[in-house]
């Protein structure tokens, strides 16, 4: 398995090298994995070079071994990038991948051709106290009952259909390889994140994805989306925060029509695309 070492430990990533087109990375949930993008993986590997990351403590990367903020994983991304000696990439983020994501295009946006956001955010303007409630809850339940009791708890929710037991299988096998103190840090680091200021009017192609069903509104997503400079929000229909998962013909789609569109334009100046 490929490993690169950064801040002294070292990061699992996987990369499609005999995939054609250009680099598009994705980033995974908090307590997911880069193997849990399975579906895209094979949906878009004909059509670009795809990575996936382990963020620190999840899938095959070292725990981390101290306090971490968004920002320390997103400086893991750009590591990834250098390490595979890539100027820029697309870059798509679910949940934490998207903080993520935005984290990066606060910081770096010349490492970026594009992002595509899923179920996830720049951070909230107001109501930051439902944010701190939930991480409260959820470090209470992790102390109190371990990783497992809380993936028990979310799985349902994630995936509440008959149906999709697979899906609630695989979420939690991929909470139990998650690193408990890693997580417990993540989740600290998700509470105080909020770049929304810094990532107004940013000129980086922007596509926002969000589930009907996801935790936050569509309504939140429109919001900032109205605050970026070249974004548009499309919903995704009959969908929970695991869009990837729960409707992978759908986030493909949306994804590579996105991402050719940009390369239609890249000889082009690129125009506002408004939300709608």
């Amino acid at each position: 398995m490929p490993y690169f070492s950064h801040r002294g430990r070292r990061l699992h990533f996987t990369d499609d090298s005999e995939g054609r087109g250009e680099p598009l990375l994705l980033l995974h949930g908090l307590g997911s994995r880069g193997s849990d993008w399975r579906p895209q993986i094979d949906g878009l590997a004909g059509e670009f070079r795809v990575l996936t990351l382990d963020f620190p403590g999840h899938g095959d990367s070292d725990p981390i071994d101290g306090p971490v903020t968004i920002a320390d994983l997103a400086r893991d991304v750009r590591a990834l990038l250098d390490h595979l000696q890539m100027v820029r990439a697309h870059v798509v983020g679910l949940s934490l991948g998207g903080m993520v994501l935005f984290q990066l295009l606060a910081d770096s946006p010349e490492r970026l051709n594009s992002i595509t956001v899923i179920n996830s955010g720049p951070g909230l303007v107001s109501g930051q106290w439902r944010m701190k409630l939930l991480v409260a809850f959820r470090t209470l339940l992790i102390h109190s009952f371990g990783l497992p009791a809380l993936a028990k708890k979310i799985a349902p929710k994630l995936f509440p259909r008959t149906e999709q037991q697979p899906l609630r299988d695989e979420f939690l096998r991929s909470i139990a390889a998650a690193d408990k103190k890693s997580y417990l840090r993540v989740l600290r680091a998700i509470g105080a994140f909020n770049v929304c200021e810094k990532v107004a009017g940013s000129r980086i192609p922007a596509l926002i994805l969000s589930a009907d069903n996801d935790y936050t509104p569509v309504s939140y997503k429109a919001g900032y989306t109205a605050q970026l400079g070249n974004a548009r929000l499309s919903v995704i229909e009959n969908s929970g925060h695991a869009s990837p998962m729960d409707q992978p013909q759908a986030c493909n789609q949306l994804i590579r029509e996105f991402l050719r569109e940009i390369s239609e334009k890249e000889e082009k100046p690129l125009g506002k695309i408004t939300a709608n």
